[in-house]
């Protein structure tokens, strides 16, 4: 039986490409892992980067006014499919968009 607003939506892993040391991070937190659930990749960057920007963010000097967590960068993360080993250490059904995991490498530089 499934809940209303859930179903077994596809879980997608998204992980860091570059080195957590690496300048290209800018003073954005590096995520080490976030599962999220969506119906694609695209969908789950766009609903994990939603969900993780730092809410305490604010626009000092001369950088970009985005609050982007930079998950929508394909320099920065990659996208998978969720591991099929992997996929028991989550729920079977879900709501599209929700974050399951999501663990910081490295908090933001700047505060």
């Amino acid at each position: 039986m499934t809940l209303p607003g859930k179903s077994e939506v596809p879980l997608w892993l998204i992980q860091p490409v570059m080195d957590p040391a690496d300048p290209g991070w800018q003073d954005r937190a590096v995520w080490g892992e976030v599962v999220v659930a969506a119906g694609s990749p695209a969908l789950g960057r766009l609903s994990a980067e939603k969900a993780l920007i730092d809410p305490s963010w604010t626009h000092v000097g001369n950088e970009s006014e985005s609050r982007r967590a930079g998950l929508n960068d394909v320099t920065l993360y990659h996208v998978r499919q969720l591991p099929p080993a992997r996929r028991g250490d989550f729920p079977v059904t879900t709501e599209a968009g929700s974050i399951l995991l999501a663990y910081q490498l490295r908090p933001r530089q700047r505060i």
